[in-house]
């Protein structure tokens, strides 16, 4: 098993050292230092602490339990790739990154949870490494994976801030809804960055600080009345979703032990901070109401100014982006 991370050994680092990896029976081994790190199920837990006493050693503990407990998103009973790609599809995001990336191309998913999109990628011929650092997600995005033979992806768990891989070994990195859980998100972002490849895109996606204002206020709203009024959400009342798939949502937006929020224009100094050149974004920067089928999610997009970008984000609670208050920003590796 492992054929995947055999078959790419070289792209892989000891998250501890930096050294070379070897497998052995059961195991992955440092071959520089001998850290071992046992493989369960035919997942590599290669999850190493920041500082073991620190505030973000806490947080990240808290994150970590709490996906734990909750995997998200779940998978149905009744799943399958064909489900799958027929589920995945209804979101025009999702079904533009199938059709725009590359085949045969390296894709890192930092924050893969149950391995739902890097499934989904990996069915088009790309090789789809999903890392997280909640082993019981991984367990069920490894077990659709095996369930049917999926050859093209594979999964890890990883502390995004002590990555286990090389510097400049992924084509594509996806990151969405990730670092906002974590204490210092611009400093994941600068660690995740480090892995792309020169003309590399990065997908990031985040809370944004305008548009997650009603999120905010149901929260305090649940806080202080025992969790009734779900109703006041959107995705709480809608026909197409199940009561478990609901209850996660529920318990993620409105229960997670830690999250930050950010702007267009704090993710676009980051860019510019680290060599990475604003392609788009979504909702799109001055243009709420273009993205549809036919949008060229990897073509570039004009990045706007401070007005069009603070109207942007003013607008959000008040159009389809209102639900949960969510935005993606995709740049290239210069």
């Amino acid at each position: 098993m492992l054929t995947l991370m055999k078959n790419s050994l070289d792209i892989f680092q000891c998250p501890i050292c930096c050294s070379d990896l070897a497998l052995e029976e059961g195991a992955v081994v440092c071959k520089n230092s001998k850290h071992k790190f046992d493989v369960i199920d035919d997942v590599p837990l290669m999850f190493h602490e920041s500082r073991a006493d620190s505030k973000e050693s806490k947080i990240t503990h808290e994150v970590k339990h709490f996906y734990e407990e909750n995997p998200f998103p779940n998978y149905d009973e009744t799943d399958t790739p064909a489900m799958l790609t027929e589920k995945a599809e209804k979101s025009i995001f999702a079904k533009l990154l199938n059709d725009e990336l590359p085949f045969n191309i390296n894709i890192l998913e930092v924050g893969c949870g149950t391995g739902q999109m890097a499934n989904y990628l990996s069915l088009a011929h790309r090789y789809i490494f999903g890392i997280d650092m909640s082993f019981n997600s991984l367990q069920l995005a490894n077990g659709f994976k095996k369930k049917f033979d999926l050859k093209r992806s594979s999964f890890y768990q990883m502390n995004l801030f002590k990555p286990c891989f090389k510097e400049s070994s992924f084509h594509a990195i996806i990151c969405n809804g990730v670092l906002h859980h974590t204490l210092k998100a611009y400093e994941g972002f600068k660690s995740i960055i480090k892995l792309l490849k020169t003309g590399g895109f990065v997908v990031i996606g985040l809370y944004n600080r305008f548009g997650r204002v009603f999120t905010n206020i149901r929260r305090e709203i649940f806080k202080l009345s025992g969790n009734h009024f779900q109703s006041f959400d959107p995705y709480l009342k809608r026909k197409d979703v199940t009561s478990s798939k609901k209850n996660i949502w529920f318990l993620d937006q409105y229960h997670n032990p830690y999250e930050t929020a950010h702007t267009f224009g704090e993710v676009l100094k980051w860019f510019g901070n680290n060599t990475i050149e604003f392609v788009t974004s979504i909702p799109e920067i001055g243009n709420l109401s273009c993205f549809d089928e036919d949008y060229k999610l990897l073509s570039n997009k004009p990045k706007g100014n401070i007005f069009s970008r603070f109207l942007t984000q003013l607008v959000m609670p008040f159009t389809d982006y209102r639900e949960g208050g969510f935005f993606i920003m995709i740049g290239r590796k210069r």
